[in-house]
């Protein structure tokens, strides 16, 4: 009788934030999971202490983590891409080094901007990410991991390029897509593969009838704004945020060595879109209109959670320049802890009111 041949279950990578380029953890030998949070929810006292005053979302990653919900991880990576996630770090850091979380903690520092000495010091952090990584699951990287694990992710990113164009297109809703992008950050590549796929077969809501807009303004962890938007007559074609278009799913780099790779992802970082906290307004403000443009949506909305403050500062002059080009921005600022819904029926009477649907 011949033995079933045994499974092991690939080592799972949590990701905190969005500058961890997939194709090292891939290449190192694990899955890369996105740990998103959510737009609603009780956040227990300790996450709240620890972090103190902080968007409400990082304050629920944290709150996930503390209450077990990720202990299955070999490992977590938090992104030095916002303010939050720094402060979500260096608690996780100080309750690793006591014993309280069950797997190490490394923190990924990648500034945008590119230049020799930007993308040298990127680079540099890529390797230290790699060695993290090989720590947690046992497997070195090398040119030939690196190779297979770009076919991998190289194919959602073709499945994702089904999902751009089915929203341009007008056949795909906006929170259809958001899902689509959160199977592609949690899961295996052939994994995310198949469930976009099947997402796309049962599709079954027309957006060609509702009111093309663009989302900008604080990331979304969830469904819940755009499901509420499309429910009273808008549908979100497209998105300058990192759980959506932005996200750095689907790129990779050939190369024939692990340094060459670091230093090509290290290129290919510095011309990611601009995000609030790390990028100029005017690069913000430049994107937004290109990305306007690629969609055909008919204006631009924007919700900024509170302690968010990023986004605020691009408002202005993003306003400005859509003015300028004939198309509205309607935004809504300091959304509370648990108003995401308020804040969507907010947003709509923000639209309504001026008339901007009718024109």
């Amino acid at each position: 009788m011949t033995a079933e041949p045994v499974t092991v279950p690939v080592p799972r990578i949590g990701i905190i934030g969005a500058d961890a380029p997939r194709q090292i953890l891939l290449a190192a030998g694990a899955t890369p999971v996105r740990l998103f949070g959510a737009w609603s929810g009780d956040v227990s006292r300790e996450a709240a202490e620890l972090l103190g005053a902080a968007d409400a979302v990082a304050a629920r990653v944290l709150d996930g983590v503390l209450s077990g919900l990720h202990d299955d991880l070999a490992g977590l990576v938090v992104c030095n891409d916002s303010a939050a996630n720094l402060r979500v770090y260096y608690v996780l850091r100080l309750l690793a080094e006591r014993g309280r979380i069950p797997y190490p903690v490394q923190l990924l520092d990648t500034p945008r901007g590119g230049g020799p000495h930007r993308n040298l010091f990127v680079a540099r952090q890529y390797e230290r990410l790699a060695g993290f990584v090989s720590g947690c699951t046992g497997q070195v990287l090398d040119a030939d991991t690196l190779a297979a694990a770009a076919a991998r992710e190289k194919s959602l990113g073709e499945a994702l390029g089904q999902v751009r164009e089915r929203r341009i297109q007008g056949t795909l809703s906006g929170s259809t897509a958001l899902r689509c992008y959160a199977a592609a950050a949690q899961l295996a590549p052939e994994q995310a593969v198949s469930t976009i796929e099947a997402i796309l077969d049962e599709q079954t809501d027309a957006p060609g009838t509702l009111l093309p807009v663009f989302m900008t303004g604080s990331s979304h962890p969830d469904t819940t704004v755009y499901e509420a938007l499309e429910q009273a007559g808008l549908v979100v074609t497209g998105e300058d945020h990192d759980a959506g278009d932005a996200a750095w799913i689907g790129q990779t780099v050939d190369a024939a060595s692990p340094g060459e790779a670091f230093r090509a992802l290290a290129e290919l970082h510095a011309q990611r879109p601009p995000s609030a906290s790390r990028s100029l307004t005017s690069e913000r403000t430049e994107h937004l209109l290109t990305e306007v443009r690629r969609t055909g949506a008919a204006g631009v909305v924007a919700l900024v959670r509170d302690l968010d403050d990023g986004p605020v500062w691009d408002l202005p002059a993003q306003r400005e320049a859509l003015a300028a080009h004939g198309t509205w921005l309607a935004g809504v600022v300091r959304v509370p802890e648990d108003g995401a819904a308020a804040a969507a029926a907010e947003l709509l009477v923000s639209v309504q009111l001026p008339g901007e649907i009718a024109s």
